[in-house]
């Protein structure tokens, strides 16, 4: 549902009210079993208060938190789960409180798709609901070979090229009754691993890179307070201060090397040369 711009409890009765389709506050009053007139002058605000008999079974009626209702909070959905509610064991919920399991790597997880493919897999694997489905496949495959090796011994079709073929095509269409499910259940998590490995590898160079423009800032700063005035300094000797200034700076990025450096070079003396023209303007 996302998040709600603040409002207070009057205003939230209100919309949650005609969100759920309750078009009058007497038939949300009716579906509660409460008093008609208690509810009307609760959502109206002529009474100020709510009793918690009441607020309990709104917030159970519409699936949201108490404190959303109230207008202490704007996020609608509970985010405050009894762990069974969750299907967790409490060894489970241990692991994860005291870090035994990463939090993080489990919340990738539960996002993921192709995780949430393969839990579905594996229930199905454990109940051997599929392995007894390949299980009469394969009967069903085998009966039919008897059957053409029953015609070709007839008589009744030639036990030619084409016969050999059908016989092979019968055999290979046959599943290993187990390999075939891990296989396809690895393959899930595999792909889920990978995409898990991708976003944090994204975000971890996303954050380096922040840390690396604010560390060529800093750099360039020190510079700056340690070079000399350039109100005395003639066009050129201005061009070689700020220069080297911003050089110090991108020499932080530690992959820059000599060859990288004589490409930047003049790109940095542009630079240089665009700050002393705005400098004269100013």
């Amino acid at each position: 549902m996302g998040e709600y711009l603040p409002g207070n409890l009057q205003e939230r009765l209100r919309e949650l009210r005609e969100r759920n389709g309750f078009s009058s506050r007497n038939k949300l009053a009716d579906e509660l079993g409460i008093d008609r007139t208690t509810y009307s002058r609760i959502e109206k605000g002529t009474t100020k208060t709510i009793s918690s008999d009441i607020l309990v079974k709104l917030s159970k009626l519409y699936n949201v938190p108490t404190d959303f209702i109230l207008g202490l909070s704007n996020v609608p959905e509970n985010t405050a789960y009894d762990i069974a509610e969750l299907g967790l064991s409490v060894e489970a919920a241990k692991n994860l409180y005291s870090k035994k399991i990463d939090s993080r790597v489990i919340n990738e997880l539960l996002l993921n798709e192709n995780f949430a493919v393969a839990t579905r897999m594996m229930a199905l694997y454990f109940s051997h609901a599929v392995t007894k489905l390949i299980q009469s496949q394969n009967v069903l495959l085998d009966n039919s070979m008897n059957v053409l090796d029953e015609l070709i011994k007839t008589g009744a079709i030639h036990g030619d090229r084409s016969a050999a073929d059908l016989k092979k095509g019968l055999i290979a269409a046959k599943l290993p009754k187990e390999s075939y499910e891990i296989d396809r259940i690895q393959k899930r998590l595999t792909a889920a691993v990978r995409d898990i490995k991708k976003k944090m590898v994204n975000e971890v160079a996303s954050a380096d890179s922040e840390k690396l423009e604010y560390e060529i800032m800093e750099r360039v700063k020190q510079e700056a307070a340690a070079s000399p005035s350039l109100n005395n300094l003639d066009e050129k000797e201005k061009v070689k201060v700020i220069k080297n200034t911003i050089m110090q700076g991108i020499l932080v990025y530690a992959d820059v090397d000599d060859k990288k450096m004589a490409l930047i070079d003049p790109l940095v003396e542009q630079i240089a040369l665009l700050l002393i023209e705005l400098w004269k303007e100013s």
